[in-house]
Parts: structure tokens; sequence; C-alpha cells
């Protein structure tokens, strides 16, 4: 799920990154972004834990998962909250 607040902010664009696996679609879905979040974690993709800004002192977990070479990582920002995970970033990683 991902919820939208000036509290917690988010960065979700699932129809911006490329799809590798895609045959109809070339981009992520809705569906198919939380599938492969579901994949990369039950296969033990590296998650760092990281101090949300907002709301402040909150974790958040990051993945940045390299999908196609020549492209940078897919970014991907999630914080735990009431009994769901909730997406807060989606999209292509962003130079440092």
């Amino acid at each position: 799920m991902t919820e939208f607040s000036r509290d917690r902010p988010t960065d979700w664009r699932p129809g911006e990154v490329r799809d590798p696996a895609g045959t109809l679609w070339p981009y992520f879905t809705r569906t198919s972004a939380w599938e492969l979040i579901a994949d990369k974690l039950e296969g033990g993709h590296d998650v760092e834990t990281i101090e949300l800004k907002k709301p402040p002192g909150a974790k958040g977990y990051v993945m940045k998962i390299d999908l196609e070479p020549n492209k940078p990582p897919l970014y991907v920002k999630l914080q735990l909250g009431s009994g769901k995970i909730i997406g807060r970033s989606f999209h292509y990683s962003k130079p440092e």
C-alpha cells in the first residue's frame, strides 16, 4: 500500500520504471511493483535500515535493485506501520 500525506510523503512511480520481465506492458504496474518487492525480500535481497526524515525518527527500509544494464538501480523505500508495509519510494536511483 502507498499513502501520501504531509507527514509521510511518497515518490511511488512504477509506471516510469521499465520492467525487464514485462511482456504485454514494458513498465511496472502497481501490482507488479509489489510482486517484485515481495520476490526480492523473500529471496534475501540486501535491505538497509535508515532513519526517516518524515516522520522524524521512524525507521525506513531501503533496497537498491539492479534491473537492467546501463540503467540506474531501482530505489525502493518501505516503512512498517499498523500491521502493514507502506511503500514510500519506487523509482530509479538518483545520483548521489
